[in-house]
Formats: C-alpha cells, structure tokens, sequence
C-alpha cells in the first residue's frame, strides 16, 4: 500500500470518528463530517476562541439537523496531523455551538468538513484505531474488496442505489447524502417514501404531528449486504434535502477498514477481503422529533402485514 502522508489516532465515540489535534494554540477533538460543508470550530464554556483572527461571516449546513448556522470566518490557520498540517482556506467559527452541539449529541470541539475530504484521500480503520492521510488522487482501490461509486455534487458525496424497500409498490432509485456526523444508518427524507409506509389514513396526521417512522429493511448498496438494517423516516422534508433522498450514516461504515475518497469519487470497504460485521442496531433521531416504530413483513402468499 502506498505511503501515506501522516497516521494518526482515532477515537469512536457516540458512533462518529474523532482525531485531537493541535489548531494553534488549542488541543482540539474534531469530527470527521461528511455532511458538514465547512471545516469549523465551535465555541463553548471550555474553549471561547476569541484570540482567533476573525476576517469575516460565513454559513455552515448541518443536512442531518436541517440547520443552517452562521458563524465568523477566521484567518487561515494550521490544523496539525502529526508532523502534517492541513490549512483550510475557509475555516469557520461556529457561536451557536450549544444548541448545534447538543442536537447533535456530542462534546466535540468542532468538525473536519467537505473541504477537508475534498483535499485528501482518507483511509480510516476503526478496528485498530488509526486514520491514514494520502496525497490526493492516490489509488487504493487494489487493496480494498467492496468500492462503493460516490457522485459528488457541489463536494457533497452521494450514494445511489437502487431496490425496492418494503414499503414500497415497486423498486426505485435511492441517492443519499453520506454523513459521517450521523451515527445512524440511513435516514429517508422523501414524501413519496414516507406516504407509502405511513399509508393513506395516517399521512395528515403524522405530517402534522412530524411523527416519523421507524423500521427495520434488508437491502444492498454494491456488493455490501445489510440484513434488517435500522431506518428512520422522516414525516417532513428539510428545505436543504429537497434534491435527495435523504442521508447514509456514520454506521454504514464504521465496521470496516474504509476510505472516502472525492478526488476518484470513491468509497471502499472491508481491505482485501470483506468480511462478515454487525451494525449497530440502535435506532438514532436526526432531530429529535417523535416517532412510531413499524415493520413491514411479507407473508408467505407474497402479501404484506404491518406491526405497528
């Protein structure tokens, strides 16, 4: 395998990869988010920032919180990995990190965004807790079993599947967002998706109630299997969703040793052979929001039933 430019540590925590890394004067624990479209800091009881230059203001979009927050832009500032330092040209100070923080169940201290993935390819191997930078356009493929095609859309990575879920009438085509700063499996933002498994008779209500629906599917992206898979779907669609399906998690990945890679538009999995993992099989909210859980099972006449 080729060399890389830096290893370095991670930490899982809450199902989201962590690294702590030095940011001028600060030891910091970032998030590595793929949905995030900035690299930012966010400030906090423990870390204020305000010896940091601030050049101006800016916006970061958090898709799996259908937030938008804005912060200050700072002067360019090194973020050390080992002996490598990566400088984002567009780093940002996040002030309203108490309620982003704590929506998105975390005491970190800010995240890695699109514009990190987009300079970089990212190795990660979570069973022995390091992630690898390699210069950009570096070509892993031969070493990895499973390649997953990412189709980049404004330097946001989208997976594109398709199958028939249970609910469904007939096999469709799915494109996800891929977020890393979600600990869950798949979230489905999409109002044909979520009439087909609230049915007729509850729509109205559970829209205006946002009372989302929890199941359980198997389906396959590529070659990677996911056997009774845990799935939310959400009764409204957030305004930065509109041209997705929804979003893939953090916990699609996290079994295995993986990279994300933008510059080839690829993601791989599971090194020279792919071997057999389980998810995590807890049910995460994206926002909180109330929720019923409902299974959709096929008996053996080829109808289906509903436990709700």
């Amino acid at each position: 395998m080729p060399r890389p430019l830096t290893v370095i540590p991670i930490n899982m925590v809450n199902n989201r990869v962590v690294v702590r890394v030095p940011v001028a004067d600060y030891e910091l624990n970032m998030v590595l988010d793929t949905g995030a479209t900035s690299t930012a800091l966010f400030q906090s009881a423990d870390h204020g920032f305000e010896d940091l230059e601030k050049t101006g203001t800016a916006q970061i979009l958090f898709p799996a919180l259908d937030t938008a927050v804005t912060g200050s832009r700072l002067a360019p500032i090194a973020i050390h990995f080992g002996k490598h330092a990566y400088k984002p040209k567009n780093l940002l100070l996040i002030h309203d990190r108490p309620q982003v923080g704590d929506r998105l169940n975390f005491k970190f201290d800010g995240v890695l965004g699109q514009d990190f993935f987009g300079q970089y390819v990212v190795e990660i191997n979570p069973k022995s807790s390091v992630l690898r930078l390699h210069k950009k356009g570096t070509r892993l493929r031969r070493y990895f079993s499973t390649p997953i095609r990412l189709q980049l859309k404004n330097n946001a990575p989208h997976i594109r599947f398709d199958h028939k879920f249970p609910w469904e009438r007939r096999r469709t085509t799915k494109e996800l967002l891929l977020d890393t700063g979600f600990p869950g499996l798949m979230v489905i933002w999409n109002e044909y998706h979520f009439a087909m498994a609230a049915g007729k008779s509850k729509i109205e209500e559970y829209k205006a109630q946002n009372k989302g629906i929890f199941t359980r599917a198997t389906f396959k992206i590529g070659r990677l299997s996911f056997i009774e898979a845990p799935i939310f779907i959400a009764a409204n669609v957030p305004q930065q969703l509109q041209r997705r399906d929804g979003l893939i998690g953090a916990n699609v990945l996290n079994q295995f040793h993986h990279v994300i890679d933008f510059g080839n538009r690829q993601l791989l999995l599971g090194g020279t052979r792919l071997q057999t993992g389980l998810i995590d099989g807890h049910f995460y909210l994206p926002n909180n929001e109330p929720f019923i859980i409902k299974y959709f099972i096929e008996n053996e006449a080829g109808s289906k039933f509903v436990i709700q």
